[in-house]
């Protein structure tokens, strides 16, 4: 069993301590710790926002994963999208620090499971489907080895695969389908996860008009979150470049200019090479960072967080129901009842 982690211990001091604390690891015992090393301490609020849009769009190129995630008005992901991004992340970095054999981890699932059957009595049959799930934690099992291996840098060790299938396979045991039923056939090797991601990445998803809205809310609201006015149109291009081909495809969004794409995935490169090879390694976790925050500091954080929300979904509805690819389908028409002055303001 993997060690369990009860306290958020503080890491160990050095310049490039990381690493040589994975090195004296065991991946077959202590993948939660190897994990938890790799995953939880180069992240920050900005980073946790680009892996988010990176990432979701991916979970939601069916009509059934769609439909449920922009419903009728563009539920979370428009009305409260940095809230939304929030919890996603929370709960993923709640995982990611305790792991699966925690019980604030399979709480924190749990609570997941429970949403999930909660909704399954408004859209029947949406939850039912488990390859959905596997692609789910299959496709976070090894999201940062292709995202690597897609900007120019190498990709994970032996060690590293070895530690993200089992603690992803591990973590699987803790997510239930429709009716409470447990999910079955997860990839037996960290190889298998990404052979199951490319077959279902292969499949001929059609799109939807509601899956193409989602994707598009999320790179928006990372533009409109992190870029000034000005440079919206380069923060979008940012995650639409990183995204896999087959998702933007399904979702019918265009690729953005080849030129363009190349600086962005140099820059992406050089950047992360430097954070490898030259920047030291941070001391403490992001998420522990987080969670230590004062009753002040985290009432200013979601009133930060609040503030972003009160005007994206208007601007978002202004600039979207105007796209003439989807000019007169109803959900850019519903769109527009979101219009207003603030929109025009904040997108001036």
């Amino acid at each position: 069993m993997a060690a369990n982690t009860t306290t958020a211990t503080k890491p160990q001091r050095g310049y490039k301590w990381i690493s040589k604390e994975i090195e004296h690891l065991d991946p077959y015992k202590d993948y939660e710790q190897i994990y938890r090393l790799a995953t939880s301490y180069g992240p920050n609020d900005f980073m946790n926002n680009l892996f988010y849009t990176l990432i979701f769009p991916n979970f939601i190129v069916t009509d059934h994963g769609a439909s449920v995630v922009w419903r009728e008005n563009g539920g979370k992901i428009l009305g409260r999208a940095t809230a939304r991004m929030e919890d996603t992340e929370s709960a993923n970095s709640t995982w990611w620090w305790y792991g699966p054999s925690d019980p604030r981890c399979q709480k924190s699932v749990e609570s997941i499971n429970k949403l999930h059957a909660n909704l399954a009595k408004q859209y029947p049959g949406v939850f039912s489907h488990n390859e959905d799930y596997i692609y789910t934690l299959a496709f976070s099992a090894i999201f940062m080895h292709r995202f690597r291996l897609r900007i120019g840098l190498s990709g994970f060790s032996g060690k590293m695969k070895i530690a993200s299938h089992l603690f992803m396979k591990d973590l699987s045991l803790l997510f239930f389908s429709e009716g409470r039923k447990p999910l079955y056939d997860f990839p037996e090797s960290f190889d298998c996860c990404v052979k199951f991601c490319e077959d279902y990445e292969s499949l001929e998803h059609p799109g939807s008009e509601q899956g193409h809205l989602c994707a598009m809310a999320i790179y928006e609201h990372f533009a409109f979150r992190w870029f000034p006015p000005s440079l919206r149109g380069l923060g979008r291009s940012v995650p639409i470049s990183l995204s896999l081909p087959s998702t933007l495809k399904a979702h019918r969004i265009p690729p953005v200019h080849p030129v363009l794409k190349s600086i962005i995935l140099f820059l992406a490169g050089v950047f992360f090479w430097l954070a490898d090879n030259v920047l030291p390694d941070p001391k403490e976790a992001h998420f522990a960072n987080v969670e230590a925050l004062s009753k002040d500091g985290k009432d200013q954080r979601l009133e930060e967080h609040r503030k972003i929300d009160r005007v994206f979904p208007a601007y978002f509805a202004e600039k979207e129901s105007r796209d003439p690819a989807w000019g007169g389908c109803p959900y850019h028409l519903e769109l527009k009842t979101f219009g207003g002055r603030e929109a025009k303001v904040m997108s001036d």
